[in-house]
């Protein structure tokens, strides 16, 4: 069976993959922002590279989006499948990036990160839920989120997609507050062979909407080699 890698977004806990690997055995997320440094998006790609024992589907969300397809990029034989969620080619129209970074690296603390978490989501997770996601958030080190956005702020990967050749899905929460339906589009279009779906949930669809993710990784692993 190809493993099925999830790969979660800034302070974003692997807990949010949990309602997809209900729906899809075999995926297994990544808590990347809690392994040592350095944490740029390159750096962090290459070492899940090293953990990799065979080639796997890949599933991005937000900041492990750009992660994910850095990864397939840099480490071809290693992905067979990329399911690309609520991320983008490049963060230009992420207007909010930089009063992001600014915010963590001034004030990292609960209100930060709460602001951030409740930003992520349509409908409010469970209350104890949140309270997983949040106490995971608050174990990351500050240096690592700041680091990681930096670096994807920085990085433009338009020339980068239409090299990875492999299937590829994106998936995008059309309520998401942080990331255009807009940016999806261009996202799908950019990838040679990819397919768009569109969920009703805000910028956790793993999490809000695992059944539209689910259907896209399937896809995936039909059409991988």
């Amino acid at each position: 069976m190809t493993e099925v890698v999830g790969v979660p977004g800034t302070v974003c806990s692997p807990a949010v993959f949990a309602p997809l690997a209900a729906l899809v055995p075999g995926v297994r997320p990544v808590s990347w922002m809690t392994a040592p440094g350095p944490w740029t998006v390159p750096a962090v790609a290459d070492r899940i590279a090293d953990d990799l024992t065979a080639p796997v589907v890949l599933v991005g969300h937000s900041t492990g989006g750009a992660i994910a397809t850095t990864l397939a990029a840099t480490h071809p034989e290693l992905v067979v499948g990329l399911v690309l969620v609520d991320t983008g080619a490049h963060m230009r129209r992420h207007g909010d990036v930089d009063g992001i970074i600014d915010r963590f690296a001034a004030q990292w603390g609960r209100e930060a990160l709460s602001a951030v978490l409740d930003r992520s989501f349509a409908t409010a997770p469970p209350a104890d839920v949140r309270a997983e996601l949040l106490a995971y958030a608050e174990a990351v080190p500050r240096e690592a989120a700041v680091e990681v956005l930096r670096s994807q702020r920085d990085l433009d990967l338009t020339e980068v997609l239409p090299t990875i050749t492999c299937p590829a899905a994106v998936v995008h929460g059309v309520h998401d507050r942080a990331r255009s339906t807009a940016e999806a589009e261009e996202l799908a279009a950019l990838l040679p062979d990819a397919d768009l779906s569109w969920a009703d949930c805000g910028h956790t669809p793993v999490f809000e909407a695992p059944e539209v993710v689910a259907a896209a990784v399937r896809s995936v692993l039909d059409r991988a080699p």
